[in-house]
Formats: C-alpha cells, sequence, structure tokens
C-alpha cells in the first residue's frame, strides 16, 4: 500500500483503567500493516456543583509500557482528520460528576473523522428482556450522546445488541430501528 494511501486510527481512552476495553480492538489495529495507529489519552475532569469543569485528570503515565502514547496537543486532529476513532466516554456534556475535555465530546469528534467507533469502558450482565431494573437503568448509558453520535457501537454480546436496539428503538422512534440495527454491533475484538 502506498503512503498515502494509509489509513489512520486513533484510540482516545479517558482513564487508564478502562483501556482494556479499547485494547483488542488496538492489537487487531497494531497487527493491520495498512493502519498508521494512535492511542491519545485525553484529559477528563471532575465537576463541581454547578457544572463547571476542576480538577484536570490525565493519565497517559498510568497506560502499559507497551501502548506508544501521544500526546493530545501534538495530534493535529482538524487538519490530519483520522479515518477512524474509537472513544469509551459516551457522556460529552452529560455526566453530572465528570466530563473529557470539551474538544472531544462525540458531537465534535464526529466532524473530524470518516468514522467514529464507540466501544463501552465497562462489561455488564447481558440484559435479558424481561430484567426492568436493567433496561430502566439503560437510560443513563445507552441514550448517551456517544451513542447516538457514533457510526458504529461495539457491545460485548448478540442479547446487548438487542438491548441496545430495543432500548434505542424505544427511545427515538419505531422508524429509527434500522438505522441501530446497523450501527449497534457486537464487537469482534474481544478476548
Amino acid at each position: 500500500m502506498s503512503e498515502n494511501t494509509r489509513k489512520e486510527i486513533l484510540f482516545l481512552p479517558f482513564k487508564a483503567s478502562a483501556w482494556n476495553s479499547m485494547e483488542p480492538a488496538w492489537k487487531a489495529a497494531m497487527a493491520d500493516p495498512d493502519w498508521d495507529v494512535y492511542v491519545i489519552p485525553i484529559p477528563w475532569y471532575y465537576r463541581n456543583i454547578d457544572g463547571s469543569l476542576r480538577d484536570m485528570q490525565y493519565e497517559a503515565e498510568a497506560f502499559p509500557d507497551s501502548v506508544t502514547i501521544t500526546d493530545y496537543n501534538s495530534y493535529d486532529f482538524e487538519h490530519r482528520r483520522p479515518d477512524v476513532i474509537f472513544i469509551h466516554n459516551p457522556y460529552d456534556d452529560c455526566n453530572l460528576t465528570t466530563s473529557v475535555h470539551p474538544f472531544f465530546y462525540s458531537k465534535n469528534l464526529k466532524l473530524l473523522t470518516e468514522k467514529l467507533v464507540y466501544t463501552p469502558y465497562f462489561v455488564q450482565d447481558d440484559i435479558e428482556p424481561d430484567d426492568m431494573r436493567s433496561i430502566y437503568n439503560m437510560k443513563y448509558y445507552v441514550s448517551a450522546p456517544g451513542v447516538v453520535h457514533a457510526d458504529k457501537v461495539l457491545v460485548q454480546s448478540e442479547k446487548m445488541r438487542t438491548a441496545y436496539i430495543d432500548y434505542l428503538t424505544q427511545f427515538a422512534g419505531e422508524d429509527t430501528k434500522p438505522v441501530w440495527e446497523e450501527k449497534i454491533l457486537v464487537s469482534p475484538f474481544q478476548e
């Protein structure tokens, strides 16, 4: 593949402790000689009671030594326009206690890439259709901006895929079901 046709993929973790949710996709990308791969930890903040940001957290030093880190200030997002960006924080400005830096909200990243991919940073038990408590709790993470803005959402299992599709269809309307069926996929990058 010639250099001008190489593809670029970014992984934008915000917490080093959640790196394991991106690591399988990163390993697959690293194994593909046609991809230039960057891991760019992004800053996040605790929020004050009024919603303003305080106490920036930046965890680049906490990643495994096997992961080459690129500083978020040294990558020119707007001019490079990576082919794919992976995120694992879906909340944008909707989390009351923490926030990634606003530049890294999914609504902004969506404008900077051909494909925005969200993969949850947590694993949970599969949701059964009659588990009303789990279905109720989906409102806190499934309808989050990062899920809605993403071009692809990679979940842990077929049951979870069905739960996401059903919830989002109910949330956004029956006519949106084909959108969710195309967007929500079982992650091929599981270990």
